[in-house]
């Protein structure tokens, strides 16, 4: 009876996490949407870089103070230690992260402004608004570790819910206003998150179960680099391949918006991944720490079987409807090959078995292991994107062989470790 009511805790947590992403993936597309059909190609083009972004730096660094918060207090709440001292560490570890990407966004002045400036205003508008995105993904990512340690999913499912309701409220909003000011577009991106982080931060914040005392629980500052070393490359690799492909298809922005159009779409899944880390990330940690490595391995091995079945449906919907949905929703003109929509779509697949893989050795204290492996991914997709004559097919080939290229290194980590 214990393990069946486990069993349905478990999938009552899935349910509600799952379903919060879904919400947040729809509420940003719906705004692409709509926003596609008021701003022009121009703010357009300016809204997607924008959301590109936030999601590479803004996810892929502060992402870093949440993977390494939940491994923490996940092992705090193991071994029956307070927990406090690791939530002084991410704050502070957040905001040494903040002041770094303040100073880059800073040194990227002269990039940002033929980009952004004239669409927001001016080059300090569009920095503004950069630095303003950077805090709101800051402040969520800082309230949703120590709910995902302490596993208290329906609080973490709400700050994506409040983000993704939000957004989509304002993004309708907008759209029967008939404004066409990209600003206004790109604020709602950036003030959602920070909205959710505002609404929750007095629940979420409520301390976990007493117990004694462990200042060395903390998560360090190296941890916490290299852990946004491996979410800034895994981010590069779900994100980059369009971008490389729009600069070499200039002469024919048409191809370009179907290919970049599609990437968007069929990266539907990878939004999942943060939230599938933040169930497993504890259940892994506290297998890692009781030494059940038979557990460890019978739950990778069920995960990998199942991300199989959902990437063979994921690979047949790319073929048959999402050409459709480029075409109904997003407006584009032309799109890939279904032979490369199947690729890009197969590409998702084997991004989740790095995921399992990458989750695994976090909660085994190897994030440096992880960042290198997503690093030399990351590599790959860049040198075939940039290489390979076919344009279409480089960003395709890219972006699959670099997640391969992750698997492959992960699995010989692992190996050798199992192995020495």
């Amino acid at each position: 009876m214990t393990d069946r009511a486990g069993l349905l805790r478990r999938g009552g947590s899935a349910a509600q996490v799952a379903g919060s992403q879904f919400a947040l993936a729809g509420a940003n597309y719906l705004l692409l949407a709509l926003a596609a059909r008021h701003v022009g190609a121009a703010g357009f083009a300016v809204l997607t870089s924008y959301y590109l972004l936030i999601n590479t730096v803004g996810r892929g660094v502060f992402a870093a103070v949440e993977l390494e918060t939940t491994r923490a207090v996940a092992h705090a709440r193991a071994t029956g230690a307070d927990d406090t001292a690791v939530r002084r560490a991410a704050l502070r570890q957040t905001g040494l992260l903040l002041a770094a990407v303040a100073a880059l966004i800073v040194l990227a002045a002269p990039l940002v402004g033929p980009v952004f400036g004239s669409e927001l205003g001016s080059l300090p508008a569009a920095l503004g608004l950069l630095a303003l995105g950077a805090v709101a993904m800051a402040a969520s990512y800082l309230l949703r570790g120590p709910l995902a340690g302490h596993r208290r999913y329906g609080l973490y499912a709400a700050t994506f819910w409040i983000e993704a309701g939000s957004g989509a409220v304002a993004a309708i909003v907008l759209a029967l206003a008939g404004v066409a000011a990209t600003t206004a577009w790109v604020l709602v991106l950036a003030l959602t998150p920070l909205l959710a982080a505002v609404v929750l931060a007095r629940p979420a914040n409520r301390p976990g179960p007493p117990g004694d005392p462990d200042p060395s629980a903390a998560t360090s500052m190296r941890a916490v680099a290299w852990s946004a070393v491996l979410l800034l490359a895994g981010q590069g690799v779900w994100n980059i391949a369009p971008v490389i492909v729009t600069s070499r298809l200039a002469d024919d922005p048409a191809a370009a918006a179907g290919f970049v159009t599609a990437a968007v779409i069929l990266r539907a899944p990878v939004l999942l991944f943060p939230s599938v880390q933040a169930l497993l990330l504890p259940a892994f940690t506290e297998l890692s720490s009781t030494g059940d490595h038979a557990g460890l391995r019978r739950t990778t091995r069920r995960l990998v079987l199942l991300i199989a079945a959902g990437g063979a449906v994921w690979v047949l919907l790319a073929v048959s409807v999402v050409p459709v949905v480029a075409h109904l929703v997003f407006a584009a003109s032309v799109t890939p090959p279904a032979w490369l929509m199947a690729l890009l779509a197969a590409s998702t697949g084997v991004g989740a078995v790095a995921q399992i893989g990458q989750t695994r050795l976090v909660a085994q204290r190897r994030p440096a292991a992880v960042a290198i492996a997503w690093t030399i991914g990351l590599g790959v997709l860049v040198v075939l994107a940039l290489a390979i004559p076919p344009v279409l097919a480089a960003g395709t080939l890219g972006q699959l062989l670099g997640a391969a290229a992750v698997v492959v290194v992960i699995a010989l980590v692992r190996r050798t470790r199992e192995t020495s």
